[in-house]
C-alpha cells in the first residue's frame, strides 16, 4: 500500500468516524456497526483498498490497537463516572458480572459438549472467551442514550471486570491443558489478586497525578503528560498481575480517581485544589478518544475480513450466540433481585452484552499451543468466537436504536400525561 492509498483510506475511516457518530448523536443509529461495516468493505473481501497482503499484515498489530482502544475508553469511562454512584452500585455490579460470566460460560460449554467432539476443558475454555461483555463497545454506546445512571454503572463496571474474568479464566484454562498443572484455586487466587492490586494501583497512581497535575497547572502539554502516565499504569499493572488483564481496572479507576478527585481529597482531608484536566482539556480527550474507538472499530471490521470463514463455523457461532441469550436473560432474572431494576433498565442490561477486545485477544491465542489444540480447533475457537462478536454487537447496535424510540416514546406520553391534567384545571375553573 502506498501513501496515498493510506492517507485516502485514514481520510476516509475519520469521516465516516464523524458521520456514523453524527448519525448515533442524532437518530441513535448503530454507529459500532457502521464502523465495522466500513472495515469490512475496505478489506479484500469488499473494495479491495486494503488488499489481503496488508490486511493480513496489519491483523498482527491487533493485540496493540485492541490495548490502546481499551486504556483510552476506561480512562474516559472513569473520569466520566461519579465516585459516589460507583461505591453504591459496586457490589450490585459484581453479583451481575459473576452470574452472567457463569452463566454464559455453563452454556456455552454445554452446546458445544453436545455439538463437537472437543473436550470438556476446550468447551470451558470457548465458553470463558465469550462469557463477558466488552467495555470497549459498551461504554461507548450507552454514554449517549437516555438510561438511567443505575444502570450505566452496572454495566460500565460489569464490562471492566468481565475483561479480567475472560483474561483470567481462559488463561488459566490454557495453562492447566497445557501443564496439567494449574488448578481452580490458583485462577481463583490469581483473580482476587489481580482485582485488588489493579484497583490499588489506580488508587495510588490517581492520587499521586493529581498532585503533579497541581504543579503543571500552567505547564502546556498536561494532556499529552496524563496520557503518557496513564499508559504507564496500564502496562505496569500488566506486568505486576502477570498481564491478567488488570491493566483495564487499573486505568478505570486511575480516571475516576482523577475525575472525582474533589471528593476524594475532602475524605483524605486534603484541600481539594483545581488541576490542570480543565473543560479544554476534557475537550481534546474527547477527540483523541473519538478518533482512537473510530479506528479501532474500522480495524476490528479488517481484521475479521481476514477471518476464512466455513459454514460450520457460521453455524456454530450462531447457535452459540443464541445460547448466550439464553444466559443472559436467565442471569437478567437472578440479577434483578439484588439490583431492582426497572423494565427500561432491564431491557438495557439485555440488549448490552456485545463481545469484542478481550474475546478477540484471548480466541487466537490456542493458535500459538499447537501441541494442545490442533489447527481445526484453534481455528474454529477463532471463527465462533468472530461470529459471536459480530452478532452480539449488531445486537447491541440494534437495542440501543430501540431503545432511544422507547425513550422517546415515553417521554411524549409523560409530558401528555402532564398536560392533561392542567387543561381540565382550567376548564374546570
Amino acid at each position: 500500500m502506498d501513501a496515498d492509498t493510506l492517507f485516502l483510506a485514514v481520510g476516509a475511516i475519520i469521516l465516516m468516524g464523524f458521520i456514523s457518530n453524527y448519525l448515533f448523536r442524532r437518530f441513535k443509529a448503530p454507529d459500532v456497526l457502521i464502523l465495522m461495516v466500513l472495515g469490512m468493505t475496505l478489506g479484500p473481501g469488499g473494495m479491495g483498498l486494503i488488499n489481503s497482503e496488508a490486511a493480513h499484515s496489519i491483523e498482527y498489530f491487533t493485540p496493540y490497537v485492541a490495548a490502546a482502544a481499551l486504556a483510552i475508553i476506561m480512562f474516559q469511562a472513569g473520569m466520566d463516572l461519579a465516585i459516589g454512584d460507583v461505591v453504591k452500585s459496586f457490589s450490585k455490579s459484581l453479583i451481575q458480572t459473576v452470574i452472567a460470566f457463569v452463566a454464559s460460560m455453563l452454556i456455552t460449554a454445554l452446546i458445544l459438549t453436545f455439538l463437537t467432539d472437543w473436550s470438556l476443558e476446550t468447551c470451558l475454555l470457548l465458553g470463558a472467551i465469550v462469557g463477558g461483555t466488552s467495555g470497549a463497545i459498551v461504554i461507548p454506546i450507552i454514554s449517549g442514550l437516555r438510561i438511567s445512571t443505575k444502570l450505566k454503572m452496572v454495566l460500565t463496571l460489569e464490562s471492566a471486570i468481565t475483561d479480567v474474568l475472560v483474561i483470567v479464566v481462559a488463561t488459566s484454562l490454557i495453562v492447566f491443558m497445557d501443564q496439567e498443572s494449574a488448578s481452580i484455586l490458583g485462577a481463583a487466587e490469581l483473580l482476587v489478586s489481580s482485582f485488588m492490586v489493579s484497583t490499588m494501583i489506580g488508587i495510588i497512581s490517581g492520587i499521586i497525578w493529581t498532585k503533579v497535575l497541581q504543579r503543571l497547572s500552567k505547564q502546556p502539554y498536561s494532556y499529552m503528560i496524563t496520557i503518557a502516565a496513564m499508559l504507564l499504569v496500564f502496562s505496569v499493572t500488566n506486568f505486576l498481575v502477570d498481564k491478567a488483564g488488570g491493566g483495564a481496572i487499573a486505568v478505570l479507576v486511575f480516571g475516576l480517581t482523577i475525575g472525582n478527585w474533589d471528593e476524594i481529597s475532602k475524605v483524605l482531608k486534603q484541600k481539594g485544589e483545581q488541576f490542570a484536566l480543565g473543560d479544554k482539556v476534557k475537550r481534546f480527550h474527547d477527540e483523541m478518544a473519538f478518533l482512537i474507538r473510530t479506528i479501532f472499530f474500522v480495524y476490528l471490521g479488517l481484521v475479521i475480513t481476514t477471518i476464512q470463514f466455513t459454514a460450520w463455523y457460521l453455524l456454530l457461532g450462531l447457535i452459540v450466540f443464541f445460547g448466550l441469550l439464553i444466559a443472559r436473560y436467565i442471569s437478567l432474572l437472578l440479577a434483578d433481585r439484588y439490583i431492582g431494576l426497572d423494565a427500561s433498565d432491564e431491557m438495557g442490561l439485555f440488549y448490552m452484552m456485545p463481545r469484542g477486545l478481550a474475546a478477540a485477544v484471548m480466541a487466537s491465542i490456542p493458535l500459538s499451543y499447537p501441541l494442545v489444540f490442533s489447527n481445526g480447533t484453534a481455528t474454529a475457537i477463532l471463527g465462533v468466537t468472530v461470529v459471536v462478536v459480530l452478532l452480539s454487537t449488531v445486537l447491541a447496535s440494534i437495542g440501543a436504536f430501540y431503545m432511544e424510540i422507547h425513550a422517546k416514546r415515553n417521554g411524549r406520553i409523560a409530558e401528555a400525561e402532564v398536560d392533561v391534567p392542567m387543561e381540565e384545571e382550567e376548564g374546570g375553573a
